[in-house]
This record gives C-alpha cells, structure tokens and sequence, in this order.
C-alpha cells in the first residue's frame, strides 16, 4: 500500500483553482466527481447520464467503472481522455488529468483526484495542485498544493475536445 500522505499545504490566499470541487458521495463515486469537476457539472447529473446513456447501474454493483466509461463520459461533454498510463513522478503528468492515489498493487484498487499544472505567464513558475473529491479529507486537503508525498500511480489524460478541422 502507499504510504501515507504527508500534511497538505493550504492553497495561497487568492489562489482560485481551475475547477471547482465536487465532493463525493459515497466511497466509490470519486471518479464520477472528478469528472464532475472537470465538466462544471453537479454529481448527480453525471451520475444520471452515466445511468441512462451508458448502462451504469443505478444502485451497484459498482464494478463496471474503467477507462472506456469514463472516457465516454467525458466525450459527451466535449473532452476527450487517454487510457490509464503508469505515472512516472509529477513532472510526466499531463497538465490536467483524473489520478489515482492511495493505489494498492495487490488489490489494484486506489482512489481518484483531479491533478492540474496551470503553466504559469511570463517567467511565473507552474502551478501544481490536487482537487480531491474525498468527503473524509479535511477542509484544508481539499486542494492540495504539496502533492509530493502523495503519490499518482496510475492518471488518465483530460483535455477539451478539438473541432474538427482544427
């Protein structure tokens, strides 16, 4: 298992984050509030299309979650999303990505958060954080700045979706 997670560094004051946080509802719909976030969209809805578009169950079992799903979920919204790759440390993350924390190799179970790089302007340095949509976590761990003992193992890659000719 991981180790655990040292303590967070609270964002700077007037630091606004790129997407807003969506908490989850239960221990098993991380990655539905991570793509809630990502989509500007409540929980529920997503929640809902995944039920009626895409034949997730409405009430369990919860064991149909992966990639493909999640991806279309996204696309509907107009994003698209790579596969889950093994990360390699921060700096091989893609500047927006769904990752998987908290991961356990024996079980191949972890947890999902939102990790975002906004570049910074002009000689500005890059700004790295997490948005972790645990309901369990503190107030302060919501947006996480110092995110190095807090290990993504796996992360699929999220950007908008390009027209087409463009």
């Amino acid at each position: 298992m991981a180790t655990a997670p040292t303590a967070a560094q609270a964002p700077a004051t007037g630091f606004q984050p790129a997407f807003k946080r969506v908490a989850q509802t239960n221990e098993f719909d991380c990655w539905l509030a991570c793509i809630a976030m990502i989509v500007n969209r409540p929980l529920a809805e997503v929640r809902q299309v995944a039920v009626d578009r895409f034949k997730f169950p409405k009430n369990g079992p919860y064991t149909i979650m992966d990639e493909v799903l999640i991806a279309k979920l996204l696309a509907n919204w107009s994003f698209t999303a790579t596969v889950y790759k093994e990360s390699a440390g921060i700096a091989s993350l893609p500047d927006v990505c769904i990752g998987m924390v908290e991961y356990n190799p024996e079980t191949e179970i972890g947890r999902h958060v939102i990790f975002i790089r906004q570049r910074g302007a002009a000689g500005k340095p890059n700004v790295e954080y997490c948005i972790d949509p645990a309901y369990w976590v503190p107030p302060e761990q919501h947006v996480r700045m110092d995110i190095k003992g807090f290990p993504i193992s796996w992360h699929i890659g999220v950007t908008p979706l390009r027209p087409e000719g463009k």
